[in-house]
C-alpha cells in the first residue's frame, strides 16, 4: 500500500502554490471588459470588448489601490483629521515596459510600528472590528496587500506618518542570490533562505544561517533597502507602494499591464469616489503621458451626459450607513456593480434582488396586464430585464463576498432595496420609457410566437401539392433557376410549352394579390396565395434573406398583361416583397418579364420573310421605320391583347430574353413611394397624387 503524504505549508508557500484560491484565476482568461467612452458631443456610452488577461494579476493592482481608496473614505468620515491633512489624491504610475507599478496616496500613512506587519503578514489590518468600524471600506480580511507582496518579484514601501517615514524593500534582489551562490550554498538551501526572509522579513534569528553569515549579508541587505529605515518626516503624509509581479506565480506568463485596462480601472475608482482625484501616469520611452480623473458628484457627472435615457435611484439608510445609488438605463445591456468602490464583476444576491424587484413591479402595471390579456401572452421577468440594465454603486458597512476576489456580494439588503424601488418606480418608468419598451418586447415575443406557428404550418405544406404550381426539375444550386409568377392560368398555359423544365418554374396568380402594406406577415399568410409563394421560394418568415443560396430559386420574375390590371398586379407583388424582404431587390432576385405586344412579319423584294417581336408601341414604330429603309414591307401584324393570345414563338422570346432587373437605389425614397400608393394611412395623399396626375395628363 503506497504511503500517504501530508504537508503543512506556511502562508507564503500556500499563497504561491495556490495563488488562484487567494487572488482568482492566475492563468490567462477571456472575458468582457467594459470601457466608458466619450464622443465628439461629449456624450458618454459604455462598450464591452473581449479581452484576454490574467484576473489574479489585475486583482493585485486592485488590492493595492483599494487600500488607498479605503484611506480616502476613512478620511472623509473622520472629523478629527484637519482638512489639509485629508487624502485627496491617488496617483498610479506605470513604468516603461508596463511591468512595474507605483501607487501613491496622500493619506495619513501607516504608523512605523505597524508598517512591517501590514505588508509582511496575512490577517494584519485595522478593518476587523465590525461593531466599531463605521466606514465604507472595501478591505475586510487583512490579506490583500500582503498577498501582492508574496507574489511580487519587487516590492518597495515608503510611508509617511506623523513625524516618521518608514521605508523598506520586502523582496530580495538577484544580486543577493549571487552572493549566496558565492558563499557555496546549494540551490535548495538558497530557496529555503529566501523563503525564510519572505516569511519573516529579516534574518536576525534564521536557523539556516550562522551569525557570521548573517553579518556578511548585512551590506547587501542595506544596499537593497531590505532593512527597514525609519527617518524623520519632513511634513509629508501618505504611502507609496511599488511592485513588479513574479511570473512564476502567474503560470509563467507575462506580467506586464495593459495601460488601457488600468486607465478604465482608475476611471471607475474616480467615478465611485466623488471628490477623489485619480492620476494615471504612463512612463514611455521618451515621454510621460498623464491622465486625470475627477468627478465631483461621481457617476452623476457621467450619467447626466449619457447617450441613453437613464434614471438615478438614490436611497440612504442612515442607521445602517447604507447608500444605494443605481442608474437604470432604458436599454438592454450588461449590469455593472461596485461595492465600496470594489468592482463586483458577477454582481451578487442584492443586485439580483434589485433586478427582480424592478421586473416584478413593472409586470404589475395595468397597461402590461391588459396587453397580456389581449395577446394571450404572459410577461416574464426576462421580458422586462431585456429593456433595462443597471449601474450600481453601493456603499455599505461590512460587505461580504463569496471569495477573496470580491466578484460576488452576498449581503442581504432586500428590505432597503424594496423601499428604494417603491420610492422611485413611477418616476424611473417615465424617465426610461420602461413600460412602453416592455410592451414592445411582449408584442415582439407574441409576433415571434405567431411566426413560429406560421413557420410550422408552412413546413407542413408540400410544394408538390400546391395547386397549379409547376416546379423546375433541377435541384442543383449551381444552375440558375427562375420562378415565373404569372397573371392567371392562361399565361401559364402559354409559357408551359416553351419553358425549359430544368430551370423554369411556374405559378399562376388568381386575380389581384393582397395588399400587405402595414400588415404583420402572420396576418398576410392567412391568404393562401401569399402563403404558397413563401413556401415555393422558401422565404424565411422570421429573419432577413442573407444569401440567395437559402432560397429555392435563383430569381423570381413577374410576367403580366401589358394593361392597367397587369401593372396593378405587378406592383402589388413588388409591394409584397418590399414589405417583408426589401433586401431581395439589392440581392438581384426580383425581375420583370415582358411579353411582346406586337408580333409582325416582314417581307423584302426577294420574298424573304422575317418575324419581329416588339414590346410596345414605341418599339413597333422604330422597327417599321428601320425595316422600311432595308426594303422590308409589313406583311402581317398581330397585336396581343394579353398573355393568353401570345404565340409560342413570342412567349419563348419573352421568357428567355425579356428580363428587367428591379433595383432599389434609395431605400428611404422607395419606402415613401410604397407608403403613398399602398398604405391605408396615406389615402388622402394618394387621392391628391392621382388628381395631380390626371390634371397633368389632360393638360398634355
Amino acid at each position: 500500500m503506497p504511503s500517504r503524504k501530508f504537508r503543512q505549508l506556511s502562508n507564503v508557500e500556500h499563497v504561491r502554490l495556490r495563488t488562484g484560491m487567494w487572488l482568482g484565476q492566475n492563468s490567462p482568461a477571456i472575458y468582457n471588459q467594459h470601457f466608458f467612452t466619450v464622443n465628439e458631443e461629449e456624450k458618454y456610452s459604455v462598450i464591452h470588448r473581449e479581452i484576454e488577461e490574467i484576473p489574479a494579476k489585475l486583482k493585485c493592482l486592485d488590492e493595492a489601490c483599494m487600500n488607498a481608496v479605503d484611506e480616502y473614505n476613512r478620511n472623509l468620515q473622520d472629523k478629527t483629521i484637519p482638512r489639509n491633512k485629508k487624502m485627496t489624491t491617488l496617483k498610479v504610475v506605470l513604468s516603461h515596459g508596463n511591468k512595474r507599478i507605483q501607487i501613491i496616496d496622500n493619506g495619513r500613512g501607516i504608523p512605523e510600528k505597524n508598517a512591517e506587519g501590514v505588508f509582511l503578514h496575512l490577517m494584519y489590518g485595522e478593518n476587523f472590528d465590525d461593531d466599531a468600524t463605521r466606514e465604507h471600506v472595501a478591505g475586510q480580511n487583512g490579506v490583500g496587500i500582503s498577498l501582492v507582496r508574496i507574489v511580487s518579484k519587487y516590492f518597495l514601501v515608503k510611508t509617511h506618518h506623523g513625524k516618521n517615514t518608514f521605508e523598506k524593500c520586502f523582496t530580495l534582489s538577484d544580486e543577493f542570490n549571487s552572493l549566496l551562490q558565492e558563499q557555496g550554498f546549494s540551490k535548495k538551501k538558497i530557496e529555503d533562505i529566501r523563503l525564510y526572509f519572505d516569511q519573516h522579513g529579516h534574518f536576525s534569528d534564521c536557523p539556516l544561517l550562522t551569525k557570521i553569515q548573517i553579518k556578511n549579508l548585512q551590506t547587501q541587505l542595506k544596499k537593497d533597502n531590505n532593512i527597514a529605515k525609519v527617518n524623520s518626516n519632513k511634513g509629508q503624509h501618505g504611502t507609496e507602494i511599488t511592485f513588479e509581479l513574479n511570473p512564476n506565480y502567474f503560470s509563467k506568463k507575462k506580467v506586464s499591464f495593459d495601460e488601457e485596462i488600468i486607465e478604465q480601472y482608475l476611471h471607475d475608482i474616480a467615478a465611485t469616489n466623488p471628490g477623489l482625484e485619480v492620476i494615471f501616469i504612463h512612463e514611455k520611452e521618451e515621454s510621460k503621458e498623464q491622465k486625470n480623473f475627477f468627478f465631483k458628484k461621481g457617476f452623476q457627472d457621467i450619467f447626466k451626459n449619457f447617450s441613453e435615457k437613464n434614471y438615478r435611484i438614490f436611497y440612504q439608510n442612515e442607521t445602517e450607513k447604507l447608500n444605494l445609488e443605481v442608474f437604470v438605463v432604458g436599454k438592454q445591456g450588461k449590469n455593472l456593480s461596485w461595492v465600496n468602490a470594489n468592482f463586483a464583476s458577477l454582481g451578487g444576491s442584492a443586485i439580483e434582488y434589485l433586478e427582480n424587484r424592478i421586473c416584478d413591479e413593472v409586470r404589475k402595471k395595468p397597461s402590461i396586464v391588459a396587453l397580456e390579456k389581449r395577446l394571450k401572452m404572459s410577461c416574464q421577468r426576462g421580458d422586462v430585464r431585456n429593456c433595462f440594465h443597471l449601474y450600481t454603486n453601493l456603499k455599505m458597512l461590512n460587505p461580504r463576498f463569496k471569495s477573496q476576489d470580491k466578484s460576488y456580494i452576498i449581503n442581504e439588503i432586500n428590505e432597503d432595496i424594496r423601499l428604494a424601488v417603491k420610492m422611485h418606480l413611477d418616476r424611473m418608468i417615465k424617465a426610461t420609457d420602461l413600460v412602453e419598451n416592455v410592451k414592445k418586447e411582449i408584442e415582439k415575443k407574441a409576433q415571434i410566437k405567431s411566426l413560429e406557428f406560421a413557420e410550422k404550418n408552412l413546413k407542413r405544406i408540400s410544394r408538390s401539392l400546391i395547386p397549379k404550381f409547376i416546379p423546375c426539375t433541377t435541384k442543383k444550386k449551381d444552375v440558375q433557376t427562375t420562378l415565373f409568377i404569372a397573371e392567371g392560368d392562361s399565361a401559364v398555359a402559354g409559357i408551359r410549352p416553351v419553358r425549359d423544365p430544368k430551370s423554369h418554374g411556374l405559378f399562376p396568380l388568381r386575380g389581384k394579390p393582397l395588399n400587405v402594406k402595414g400588415m404583420p406577415i402572420t396576418k398576410a399568410m392567412e391568404n393562401e396565395e401569399i402563403k404558397n409563394i413563401i413556401s415555393i421560394l422558401n422565404l424565411p418568415i422570421h429573419e432577413k434573406v442573407k444569401d440567395l443560396q437559402q432560397l429555392n430559386f435563383s430569381r423570381v420574375s413577374i410576367i403580366t398583361d401589358a394593361d392597367y390590371d397587369g401593372y396593378a398586379i405587378r406592383s402589388l407583388i413588388f409591394n409584397f416583397f418590399f414589405e417583408y424582404w426589401p433586401e431581395l431587390f439589392s440581392l438581384g432576385f426580383i425581375y420583370m418579364t415582358f411579353a411582346p405586344l406586337y408580333e409582325i412579319e416582314l417581307q423584302n423584294e426577294q420574298k424573304k420573310n422575317k418575324k419581329i417581336f416588339c414590346l410596345d408601341d414605341e418599339e413597333y414604330e422604330k422597327a417599321i421605320e428601320e425595316n422600311n429603309k432595308k426594303k422590308f414591307t409589313l406583311k402581317n401584324k398581330k397585336r396581343n391583347k394579353g398573355l393568353g393570345e401570345t404565340s409560342k414563338e413570342a412567349m419563348h422570346y419573352a421568357i428567355n430574353q425579356c428580363f428587367l432587373k428591379v433595383n432599389v437605389e434609395d431605400y428611404q425614397q422607395s419606402l415613401e413611394t410604397q407608403n403613398l400608393w399602398f398604405h391605408k394611412q396615406y389615402a388622402e395623399n394618394r387621392k391628391q397624387a392621382i388628381s395631380d396626375y390626371a390634371k397633368l395628363f389632360f393638360e398634355d
